[in-house]
Protein backbone atom coordinates (compact mmCIF):
# COMPACT_ATOMS: atom_id res chain seq x y z
CA UNK A 1 0.00 0.00 0.00
CA UNK A 2 3.06 2.27 1.17
CA UNK A 3 4.69 1.61 -2.43
CA UNK A 4 1.44 2.24 -4.60
CA UNK A 5 0.70 5.63 -2.29
CA UNK A 6 4.44 6.58 -3.32
CA UNK A 7 4.47 5.81 -6.78
CA UNK A 8 0.81 7.51 -7.09
CA UNK A 9 2.27 10.18 -5.76
CA UNK A 10 5.12 10.90 -8.07
CA UNK A 11 3.22 10.25 -10.90
CA UNK A 12 0.95 12.94 -9.78
CA UNK A 13 4.13 15.28 -9.36
CA UNK A 14 4.92 14.87 -12.53
CA UNK A 15 1.82 14.97 -14.13
CA UNK A 16 2.01 18.90 -12.75
CA UNK A 17 4.91 19.62 -13.13
CA UNK A 18 4.67 19.01 -17.00
CA UNK A 19 1.82 20.66 -17.73
CA UNK A 20 4.08 23.62 -16.86
CA UNK A 21 4.39 25.05 -20.50
CA UNK A 22 8.12 26.41 -20.62
CA UNK A 23 9.53 28.55 -23.62
CA UNK A 24 13.57 28.51 -22.90
CA UNK A 25 13.76 30.98 -25.67
CA UNK A 26 11.78 33.48 -23.52
CA UNK A 27 13.91 33.63 -20.77
CA UNK A 28 15.85 36.99 -20.47
CA UNK A 29 15.22 40.35 -21.15
CA UNK A 30 13.65 42.03 -24.49
CA UNK A 31 14.42 45.63 -25.29
CA UNK A 32 11.65 47.56 -27.35
CA UNK A 33 9.31 50.77 -27.53
CA UNK A 34 6.02 51.56 -25.31
CA UNK A 35 3.28 52.51 -27.49
CA UNK A 36 -0.09 54.00 -26.56
CA UNK A 37 -3.08 51.38 -27.02
CA UNK A 38 -5.28 53.86 -28.73
CA UNK A 39 -2.97 55.98 -30.55
CA UNK A 40 0.01 53.11 -31.22
CA UNK A 41 2.23 56.58 -30.84
CA UNK A 42 5.41 55.31 -29.55
CA UNK A 43 5.96 57.04 -25.79
CA UNK A 44 9.08 55.76 -24.31
CA UNK A 45 11.40 52.95 -23.76
CA UNK A 46 10.50 49.83 -22.14
CA UNK A 47 12.77 46.60 -21.34
CA UNK A 48 10.40 43.20 -20.69
CA UNK A 49 12.52 40.44 -18.37
CA UNK A 50 11.10 36.81 -18.41
CA UNK A 51 13.02 34.36 -15.37
CA UNK A 52 13.05 31.17 -15.43
CA UNK A 53 11.54 30.95 -11.96
CA UNK A 54 8.13 32.63 -13.52
CA UNK A 55 8.79 36.24 -13.13
CA UNK A 56 7.95 38.96 -15.33
CA UNK A 57 9.39 42.60 -15.00
CA UNK A 58 8.72 45.47 -16.63
CA UNK A 59 11.20 48.49 -16.76
CA UNK A 60 8.97 51.58 -18.29
CA UNK A 61 10.98 54.59 -18.94
CA UNK A 62 14.88 55.35 -18.27
CA UNK A 63 17.09 56.65 -16.10
CA UNK A 64 15.68 58.83 -12.91
CA UNK A 65 12.12 58.26 -14.78
CA UNK A 66 12.12 54.45 -14.60
CA UNK A 67 9.83 52.68 -12.89
CA UNK A 68 9.34 48.74 -12.85
CA UNK A 69 6.13 46.39 -12.50
CA UNK A 70 6.64 42.93 -11.33
CA UNK A 71 4.04 40.13 -12.17
CA UNK A 72 4.35 36.63 -12.80
CA UNK A 73 3.21 34.49 -16.26
CA UNK A 74 2.78 31.50 -17.86
CA UNK A 75 2.93 30.05 -21.08
CA UNK A 76 -0.35 28.56 -22.81
CA UNK A 77 -1.09 27.81 -26.03
CA UNK A 78 1.64 29.86 -27.73
CA UNK A 79 0.39 32.82 -25.35
CA UNK A 80 1.95 34.58 -22.20
CA UNK A 81 -0.36 35.05 -19.43
CA UNK A 82 0.87 37.87 -17.17
CA UNK A 83 -0.69 37.69 -13.33
CA UNK A 84 -0.56 40.93 -11.63
CA UNK A 85 0.83 40.47 -8.26
CA UNK A 86 -1.39 42.67 -6.27
CA UNK A 87 -4.53 42.63 -7.98
CA UNK A 88 -4.14 38.69 -9.54
CA UNK A 89 -5.72 40.43 -12.84
CA UNK A 90 -4.43 37.91 -15.97
CA UNK A 91 -3.21 39.67 -19.25
CA UNK A 92 -3.19 37.03 -22.06
CA UNK A 93 -0.84 38.23 -25.11
CA UNK A 94 0.15 36.32 -28.44
CA UNK A 95 3.70 35.98 -28.95
CA UNK A 96 6.14 34.86 -31.82
CA UNK A 97 9.67 34.27 -31.51
CA UNK A 98 12.00 34.30 -34.61
CA UNK A 99 15.91 34.58 -34.37
CA UNK A 100 16.55 37.60 -31.98
CA UNK A 101 13.28 39.44 -31.87
CA UNK A 102 9.85 38.77 -29.53
CA UNK A 103 6.92 39.95 -31.44
CA UNK A 104 4.06 40.19 -28.65
CA UNK A 105 0.41 41.34 -29.91
CA UNK A 106 -1.62 42.84 -27.31
CA UNK A 107 -4.98 44.62 -27.47
CA UNK A 108 -4.46 44.33 -31.77
CA UNK A 109 -0.99 46.24 -31.25
CA UNK A 110 1.63 44.47 -32.49
CA UNK A 111 5.11 44.98 -30.51
CA UNK A 112 8.68 44.11 -31.43
CA UNK A 113 11.13 43.71 -29.02
CA UNK A 114 14.90 42.51 -29.31
CA UNK A 115 17.08 40.14 -26.90
CA UNK A 116 19.59 41.95 -24.90
CA UNK A 117 23.06 40.09 -24.62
Amino acid sequence: MKKTLFIFSCLIALHCSSQKNEDPKLIGKWEGMLKDLETTNIMGKIVLEFTKDGKFIQYVGEGKMQNSLESTYIIKDHKIIAIDNATKEKDETDYLIKNDTLTITYQGIENKYVKLK
